[in-house]
């Protein structure tokens, strides 16, 4: 996802949990660590322990099936959500777009998700339960 897009809905879920008493943070990889950091590190950066649910939203469907990377949402806990087809090619706007469309269905994923587990988002205009990968 491209960083002007994560800081948008950051704005957004930060104006929407306001007065809430949920704590949500929406960040950047780029917010995080140096461009370049292999998935590994950047996942352990994710669930540092500083959140009661870390998740990687990505395109990077590689990374369900490179062992190593797998290992590491198992290790760290971390949720990962793999954005599939056409999330890669959209429009900023677009991406923009879907992401809103389908928050919903990632806080709801997230909140009832296994630790450690991944799941795959389709690039669809009807958001829809996710599937475990």
């Amino acid at each position: 996802m491209p960083k002007a897009v994560a800081h948008a809905v950051k704005i957004i879920a930060e104006a929407e949990a306001r007065g809430s008493g949920a704590t949500l943070e929406v960040l950047h990889a780029l917010d995080l660590i140096p461009k370049g950091t292999p998935d590994v590190p950047l996942i352990q950066a994710i669930a540092d322990g500083s959140h009661d649910r870390a998740v990687l939203i990505t395109t990077d469907k590689s990374m369900r099936t490179r062992q190593h990377e797998r290992a590491a949402f198992t290790e760290t806990g971390c949720i990962g959500i793999v954005l599939r087809q056409g999330w890669n090619h959209a429009s900023m706007w677009d991406r923009a777009r879907y992401s809103l469309l389908w928050w919903n269905a990632w806080i709801e994923t997230v909140r009832n998700a296994k630790p450690g587990s991944l799941w795959e988002c389709p690039w669809s205009q009807r958001p829809k339960k996710l599937k475990a990968f």
